[in-house]
């Protein structure tokens, strides 16, 4: 017998609760949304294809704009 050597343990398998795992990807699958809403919203802004008179990204700024 040799003091020195461990026995092997095999360690058991996580076991995953199908609505756990279920929730996590609806989450994931949401912000992959949001982050696609955000690029495209960012697109257009970028772009100047939400109004010829955008407040957002235009240099007037509105109404009360300083600079």
């Amino acid at each position: 017998m040799c003091f020195f050597r461990r026995p092997q343990m095999v360690m058991p398998e996580p076991k995953v609760d199908p609505e756990v795992e279920k929730a996590q990807a609806e989450a994931k699958a949401k912000t992959e949304a949001e982050k696609m809403k955000a690029e495209m919203f960012q697109s257009k802004v970028q772009g100047g294809k939400v109004g010829r008179r955008s407040l957002i990204s235009g240099e007037s700024g509105g109404i009360g704009f300083y600079k």
